[in-house]
């Protein structure tokens, strides 16, 4: 009993401790990759092998916890985390078996084997919970208490030993299940949470959180960037006219238009007001302006309508700026700022390249 108990606990701290790297990982499911797949039976396989280490030695018969994680295996990541997992079962098996006790080895051995295809089979046919995964978890008792008969050779023995494994297996299972369901409930409240506090609550952009700290991502970098600052013309004369309902839906259509422009790496966010940043990783500035200019008249170009002004239009001012390591980001964005002032001194409605050149004439 107490060698059980042992082997409840480690489980437990098991699963808590090895399955936190998944936290940041969306849902595992049988459409995940095969690498995240294998990754999750390797993992399944170490907690198994370590119940094995712990487990109760009988006669030739070894009685773990161990076919709790392989269940787990099986009910995520399919066939192949089981196999995975069962693979690593058997290689301690027979690391584990005396050469003069091989028979468990090979009967051990036929039941991972039966256990993993019987459940497999199952899996293919139910869906993630407590109920199907219950039901693996019978199969591998089922399976398991002839050989531990088989391998005792005692029937006071067996009865023993069997009330103890049903019993601890299937509670096991039960918390198993339980944690594993509040682990990830907890880990997408925490990503939930995250995602929150790194976007902007009226577009669904980045907000300036967000951007400042990819901005120091990039700015770490060798590899140049450029950025884009956008600000809305006279977009304080819309709020005054129009109502700030209708300032509002001017921002959630812009953000939706700069983001539907731009390319699958680069990071579009609000960064103040009716102020917008594009950060464009590995762009040379002349690319930089081929977006700005290309955003600048399909802004230009269409409406946006609100709930009182349906045929509502806008311009915005651009100023772009390059580094290519010799400054820090928050030069680079001192520098798109001017050359966004300089935009909107010039007329508004276009875009302008930071230069030295630039510089001395504002200077």
């Amino acid at each position: 009993m107490n060698q059980f108990i042992i082997n409840f606990c480690l489980l437990f701290t098991t699963i808590t401790l090895l399955f936190l790297p998944f936290r940041n990982q969306p849902r595992i499911s049988l459409n995940s990759k095969w690498s995240i797949r294998l990754i999750l039976g390797a993992v399944a396989g170490l907690i198994a092998v370590l119940l094995m280490f712990n487990g109760i030695q009988i006669d030739v018969a070894r009685v773990d916890l161990r076919i709790v994680p392989v269940a787990i295996a099986m009910l995520i990541g399919g066939f192949p985390s089981a196999i995975v997992a069962g693979a690593m079962i058997i290689g301690t098996r027979y690391f584990l078996t005396p050469v003069d006790q091989m028979e468990g080895f090979y009967l051990s051995t036929l039941i991972i084997v039966l256990f993993i295809t019987t459940i497999g089979i199952i899996r293919r046919f139910v869906h993630v919970s407590m109920r199907h995964f219950q039901l693996m978890v019978l199969v591998g008792i089922l399976y398991s208490l002839p050989a531990i008969y088989i391998l005792t050779h005692s029937w006071s023995t067996f009865f023993k030993i069997s009330i103890a494994y049903v019993f601890f297996n299937l509670l096991a299972g039960f918390v198993a299940f339980r944690l594993l369901t509040e682990l990830r409930r907890h880990f997408e409240n925490i990503q939930y949470q995250q995602k929150l506090a790194m976007t902007d609550a009226l577009t669904g952009l980045a907000n300036r959180r967000r951007l400042d700290d990819s901005l120091s991502l990039v700015g770490s970098t060798d590899q140049g960037y450029s950025l884009v600052l956008i600000d809305i013309d006279f977009f304080k004369h819309v709020n005054d006219t129009y109502g700030h309902d209708a300032g509002d839906d001017v921002l959630r259509q812009l953000g939706m238009t700069l983001a539907s422009l731009t390319r699958p790496d680069d990071l579009v966010g609000r960064y103040g007001g009716e102020e917008f940043l594009i950060i464009l990783p590995s762009t040379s500035a002349k690319e930089a302006q081929k977006i700005a200019e290309l955003a600048r008249l399909t802004v230009a170009r269409n409406l946006f309508p609100t709930a009182d002004v349906p045929d509502l239009q806008i311009t915005i001012s651009l100023g772009i700026s390059h580094s290519s390591g010799s400054h820090t980001s928050l030069e680079a964005l001192q520098q798109a700022d001017k050359a966004l002032y300089y935009s909107k001194e010039s007329g508004r409605n276009r875009s302008t390249i930071y230069t030295k050149e630039l510089a001395f004439r504002q200077a």
